[in-house]
């Protein structure tokens, strides 16, 4: 407008308004002006503006003060995103260094959004084999991806010899790599179930060629499922001896005590006996307390008891009952203590409470072996029942055992266990310290069995 005010010669001193400001009459309403001077739509000629009288000066000056500068407008987001954008007009500095970085960023949004889906589109796809003669020489490569590992698996199934001589002489050289590994071994296990006796010798050859390899193998987490397939697989006398030749001079110890290696030597004493009976009873009987007071080995030495029969088992559990009260004490050799008691040997159980004797008081407050004390209240006869309750009566500390967390479960079986004129005595002994049962939670429980003794 006022490029062609200059154009007329009016007002030749007066410089054009920046092009994002409109001048936009006061007269007219909200969306007039919109439709006038955002969309350059001017609803009357430039010259009419004269027709008032007024000079140049003086309209201008009234035209600047009616100018309209608009706070804020939606425009179409510069991104191409379909959304409407704020622009504010009048920034300061900082906003528009804001404004400017925000824009930055969703351009690097953007970007790093369009990279990742063509990086998503490249991603490669392990290739589709429907014939082995198409796989040949990769075998050893699928038997490692899970996709490949069961295309294999499937050609086992099928049962063609051809076809499980051409896998297995591919990767026979890799076995033991593969037995480890967590696709592979399952093609291994697959193998076991359909190979050939000549092909499970050199499976059986290739894991007892190294001193310690089939221990390694067995204590893996993956490598224990193929070693316990081997060991439900094997026939042949020619096998048994090398696997347990192997497992023998590898550390059958460190093998029982192990997280996954205790399953292979429980495999053994199901599969392999009595083959193997004699070097596994050898190192049960040489470490028996080792092994007790381990979380694995323990139960290992409860299968080797379940297990062994005539001499060897009697040795075994004269051997645990020998070290009752080291046992009694131990997280896991309680265990095995209670197990012997289980077997219901008299003279083991006589032995357990022989080696505990003058002990039960000291040893019902304790976590582990309150457990084997209620046992021998359970299991042991009359005789020695009242050896126990006796002991516990006259120790002079029979209102710690009951205020104990875990001695007033001692008490508790005392006193369904008792009869007779011996339960009497445990009752009048526990009369004394009522009061201060009365306000303790775990005296609180022996005098509800006291009263449930009496019904």
């Amino acid at each position: 407008m006022l490029r062609n005010l200059q154009h007329l010669g009016c007002f030749s001193n007066i410089s054009p308004p920046q092009p994002q400001h409109y001048n936009m009459p006061s007269s007219l309403s909200h969306h007039q002006l919109e439709e006038q001077y955002l969309y350059r739509r001017p609803q009357q000629s430039n010259r009419n503006l004269f027709c008032n009288g007024e000079d140049g000066d003086e309209f201008v000056r009234s035209l600047r003060k009616k100018m309209y500068y608009p706070e804020k407008l939606l425009v179409r987001s510069p991104l191409g995103v379909n959304i409407a954008k704020v622009i504010k007009y009048g920034l300061g500095e900082e906003d528009s260094q804001n404004r400017r970085l925000r824009l930055q960023n969703h351009h690097q949004l953007d970007e790093e959004a369009d990279l990742s889906t063509s990086l998503n589109s490249l991603t490669l796809h392990p290739p589709k084999y429907y014939s082995l003669a198409e796989a040949r020489g990769k075998f050893y490569y699928m038997a490692k991806d899970q996709h490949g590992c069961r295309f294999l698996q499937r050609k086992f199934a099928e049962g063609d010899g051809n076809d499980i001589e051409t896998i297995f002489n591919e990767i026979i050289d890799y076995i033991s790599e593969l037995m480890v590994d967590p696709f592979a071994n399952y093609l291994v296990q697959k193998l076991l179930e359909v190979c050939n006796d000549d092909q499970r010798m050199q499976i059986v050859c290739s894991i007892a060629r190294k001193p310690g390899l089939i221990i390694k193998i067995s204590c893996d987490m993956h490598g224990t499922r193929v070693v316990q397939k081997i060991v439900e697989t094997v026939k042949r006398q020619e096998e048994i001896s090398i696997i347990i030749s192997a497992l023998r001079h590898g550390g059958i110890v460190t093998l029982m005590k192990n997280v996954n290696g205790n399953h292979v030597v429980q495999r053994c004493l199901q599969y392999l006996l009595p083959h193997c009976k004699k070097f596994l009873f050898g190192a049960a009987m040489t470490h028996c307390v080792e092994l007790a007071t381990d979380r694995h080995g323990c139960c290992v030495l409860q299968k080797c008891i379940g297990y062994f029969e005539g001499e060897q088992k009697d040795r075994l559990v004269s051997k645990i009952s020998s070290n009752a009260l080291l046992l009694s004490q131990d997280p896991f050799g309680n265990y095995a203590l209670q197990y012997v008691f289980e077997l219901q040997l008299e003279w083991a159980v006589n032995e357990i409470l022989k080696q505990l004797e003058g002990n039960y008081t000291e040893l019902s407050m304790q976590k582990c072996s309150s457990n084997v004390v209620e046992k021998c209240l359970t299991l042991a006869d009359d005789k020695h029942q009242a050896r126990i309750i006796r002991e516990l009566v006259t120790d002079g500390r029979l209102d710690q055992v009951m205020l104990d967390p875990y001695g007033n479960y001692v008490i508790q079986a005392a006193l369904k266990q008792s009869k007779g004129t011996l339960h009497g005595i445990l009752v009048e002994a526990i009369k004394v310290y009522v009061s201060s049962l009365r306000t303790n939670p775990y005296g609180k429980k022996v005098l509800s069995a006291l009263n449930n003794s009496k019904k």
